[in-house]
């Protein structure tokens, strides 16, 4: 009769295992931080732009206004020279402060459209790094959850080595792609807006 495998008297401590969540989960925000800095400032340029937009309009509409106005005038001064002269006048300077205007802004427009759509992105790249930290916040609670519930098993049953084993976590390596290409496109991001 030959004798099983001997067991140690004492039990056999499994190391540490090794969490990688932290680290990423370290990215993640570094990520964030780094992205709601830059999408403060430009919240700010869209304040400003917002305003120089408003008052080049206004401004557009005034000399419009005062163009249709002097049109309207010219053609009830027929014999009036004096009057007709300074209409002509006041017309003229309309004809030029009425395009001057219109170009100012559309270019101001243009500009806030495009920070508006760099935000939009921000905000875009923001949500999904949000939503991976999730991912692997849940991922690393579920982790942690069965290596407490594998050891709390090993502890009742009396095998040591029982501890050793943990279940794998099939979402891990997707979550960890997910956080991973997350990061990549932020700071492909951020690079892409210090080029500008």
């Amino acid at each position: 009769m030959t004798a099983g495998p001997r067991r140690l008297p004492w039990p056999i401590k499994s190391p540490p295992p090794v969490d990688n969540y932290e680290e990423f989960i370290g990215r993640l925000d570094a990520a964030s931080a780094k992205l709601k800095v830059r999408r403060s400032s430009l919240d700010k340029t869209v304040e400003i732009l917002a305003l120089l937009l408003r008052q080049n309009t206004a401004g557009l509409q005034l000399w419009e206004q005062r163009l249709r106005r002097c049109d309207e005038l010219l053609a009830g001064t027929s014999g009036k020279s004096g009057r007709r002269t300074s209409l002509t006048e006041l017309r003229e300077v309309a004809l030029r402060m009425e395009p001057l205007f219109r170009n100012r802004t559309q270019r101001v427009d243009v500009r806030l459209t495009a920070v508006r759509a760099r935000c939009a992105e921000i905000t875009s790249s923001l949500n999904g790094l949000e939503k991976s930290k999730i991912k692997l916040t849940s991922s690393r609670m579920l982790s942690q959850e069965r290596e407490n519930l594998s050891r709390a098993i090993s502890e009742l049953s009396g095998t040591a080595d029982a501890a050793a084993v943990v279940e794998p976590d099939p979402g891990l390596r997707t979550d960890l792609q997910d956080a991973r290409h997350a990061i990549i496109l932020a700071e492909a991001l951020l690079e892409a807006k210090r080029e500008k």
